[in-house]
C-alpha cells in the first residue's frame, strides 16, 4: 500500500512516496520546492496564490515518475488558515491569506465586540486575531473585496482548496477549522457554530465539510490522476494543519507531550486532556480523540532568522550562515551575559490586535553581529519558555521536548535548553509529512481501499 503525503508549507511545498509496512509508513522517495510569498502595505498583508501550491504539487508528480502508478492515498497537511475564496468549480478568486497577516486587524476587534471575548473562548478556544481567524480574513473580503466575497462558493484553508482541486470535493478537518472563530473547538463536535455565523449574515453552506483528519473527501477526478500519471485513482485525505502533525509524527498524545516547530513561524504546542483556551495561546483539535493542543506561535521564527541573514550577513551563502556563522555565534555567546535583548514581533503577535513590532535594545559601540544574532535566538527561545512556563501550571509538563525544523543544529538546541526550557531535547525530521502518511494509513488500516 502506498501514500502520497503532501506537506502545503507557507513557504514551499515537501512531497513523500511512503510505502505503508504494517501500519508504519516507510519513505521511499522525497521532493521540495520552495515558492515565494507576498508581504506588503508595511507588512500588514501577507498573501499567497494558490495556483503556487498546484504548480508545486505537479512538479512533485511528474519526479516520482513510476511510483505514481502505485500510489492509494494522497493525504495532506497544510499551513492554516491560508484563508481562500473559491468559486463553484474551485478556483481561487483572490490570494490565500496567511496565517502572519494583519490586515483584519479592525474586523477581528469586531468579532470580539459583537459576540464577546468569554463566549468565544467557551465556544471557539480561541481569541480572533488578524491572520489567524478566518472570520476576520472572510469579514475583510466582505468590506473590501465585496465582488470576490459574491462570488464565493465556499471559504476554506490550504487543506480545503486543494482537495477541492483534486477532488472536487470541498471539506475541512478540526484541526484546520479550530482556529476560524467558526468551529465548536471546545466541543469538537464537527459542527460549525451557527449563532456566531449569523451574528455576521455568514451561511454555513459558504463553509466546508467538516470531516475527520483520517477520513477522505473523495477520489482524485479520473482526468487529473490520468495526466499526473496516479493510475489507482487516489483517495484524497483530507489531513490536518502542519503543526498538529508534526506533533503526531512524533507521538504528541499524552497530557503534557511538547513538540517545538522551527519553519517560517517558531511553534509550540503541548498535549492537552480537554480543551484549556486563554486569550495568551491559540488551541487547537488534535487528530486524536479527546485531545486538545495549545498552539503558541512566533509569526517571525524562522523567518527572523532569514531577515538576519539578508540584513547582517548578505556576503554569507544560506550554508555558510545557517551552518557557520549560526552555531558560531551562538557557542561564543550562550555562555557569557550580554546587555542586548530582542523584542520579537518581527511580523506581528498572533495575539494581540495592535501593530506590534520587534526591536534590539542595549546596544553598544561595541556591540557585533554575533552578539545581536545571539540576542535575537535568546528573544524568540525566551517568548517560548512563557508559554511552558503558563501551561506547566495547569497541566505537568514532561521531561521531554520533541524540536522539529530546518534550521536547528546543536546549539540551538543548546540555547533552547538554557532559555526556553531546562529538559532533554529530541531531533526530528519533515514531521508534517510523515504525520500526513500515518493519517493515509489510518486510512487505510480502517479497509478504506475502494
Amino acid at each position: 500500500m502506498t501514500i502520497l503525503a503532501v506537506d502545503i508549507g507557507t513557504t514551499g511545498m515537501k512531497m513523500g512516496v511512503f510505502r505503508d509496512d504494517q501500519g508504519t509508513p516507510l519513505l521511499v522517495q522525497q521532493f521540495s520546492q520552495t515558492y515565494e510569498i507576498n508581504v506588503y502595505n508595511g507588512g500588514l498583508f501577507g498573501d499567497i496564490e494558490p495556483e503556487k501550491w498546484q504548480k508545486a504539487f505537479i512538479a512533485g508528480c511528474r519526479s516520482f515518475g513510476d511510483l505514481n502508478a502505485e500510489v492509494e492515498v494522497i493525504a495532506l497537511s497544510g499551513t492554516t488558515p491560508g484563508l481562500t475564496a473559491m468559486d463553484t468549480d474551485g478556483r481561487a478568486l483572490a490570494p490565500a491569506i496567511l496565517m502572519l497577516d494583519q490586515r483584519s486587524q479592525r474586523q477581528a476587534q469586531h468579532i470580539i465586540d459583537t459576540i464577546g471575548l468569554d463566549t468565544l473562548l467557551a465556544h471557539t478556544g480561541n481569541m480572533p486575531v488578524a491572520g489567524g481567524c478566518s472570520l476576520a480574513s472572510i469579514l475583510w473580503i466582505k468590506d473590501h473585496l465585496p465582488d470576490v466575497y459574491r462570488q464565493t462558493r465556499v471559504f476554506g484553508h490550504s487543506n480545503t482548496f486543494m482537495a477541492g482541486w483534486l477532488s472536487g470535493r470541498f471539506a475541512i478537518d478540526p484541526s484546520s477549522a479550530s482556529l476560524t472563530a467558526l468551529y465548536n473547538t471546545v466541543l469538537n463536535n464537527l459542527q460549525w457554530n451557527s449563532d456566531i455565523a449569523g451574528a455576521f449574515d455568514l451561511s454555513l453552506e459558504r463553509l466546508p465539510k467538516l470531516i475527520h483528519s483520517f477520513d477522505s473527501v473523495g477520489r482524485i477526478r479520473a482526468t487529473m490522476a490520468a495526466d499526473l500519471g496516479l493510475k489507482r485513482q487516489p483517495q484524497v485525505v483530507i489531513g490536518g494543519n502542519d503543526a498538529v502533525l508534526a506533533a503526531y509524527s512524533v507521538g504528541i498524545e499524552n497530557p503534557g507531550d511538547t513538540i517545538n516547530v522551527n519553519g517560517t513561524c517558531e511553534i509550540s504546542l503541548v498535549c492537552l486532556p480537554r480543551c484549556l483556551y486563554s486569550a495568551k495561546y491559540n488551541v487547537r483539535a488534535h487528530v486524536l480523540p479527546g485531545r486538545w493542543l495549545t498552539l503558541y506561535v512566533m509569526n517571525a521564527g524562522g523567518k527572523a532568522l532569514e531577515w538576519f541573514h539578508h540584513t547582517f550577513c548578505l556576503e554569507m551563502t544560506a550554508d555558510q550562515f545557517y551552518g557557520r556563522f549560526v552555531p558560531e555565534a551562538l557557542g561564543r555567546w550562550i555562555d557569557r551575559d550580554t546587555e542586548v535583548t530582542y523584542v520579537p514581533y518581527l511580523m506581528g503577535s498572533r495575539y494581540s490586535n495592535e501593530k506590534l513590532t520587534a526591536a534590539f535594545s542595549g546596544l553598544t559601540q561595541e556591540t557585533t553581529r554575533e552578539e545581536l544574532l545571539a540576542a535575537l535566538v535568546k528573544g524568540l527561545c525566551l517568548y517560548q519558555g512563557e508559554h511552558l512556563k503558563e501551561i506547566g501550571s495547569a497541566v505537568p509538563l514532561q521531561p521531554k521536548i520533541y524540536v522539529t525544523g530546518g534550521a536547528i543544529n546543536d546549539q540551538i538546541i543548546a540555547a533552547k535548553a538554557k532559555w526556553m526550557r531546562r529538559c532533554q531535547y529530541v531531533y526530528r525530521e519533515e514531521s508534517s509529512m510523515r504525520g500526513a502518511a500515518m493519517l493515509g494509513s489510518a486510512y487505510l488500516a480502517r479497509g478504506n481501499r475502494d
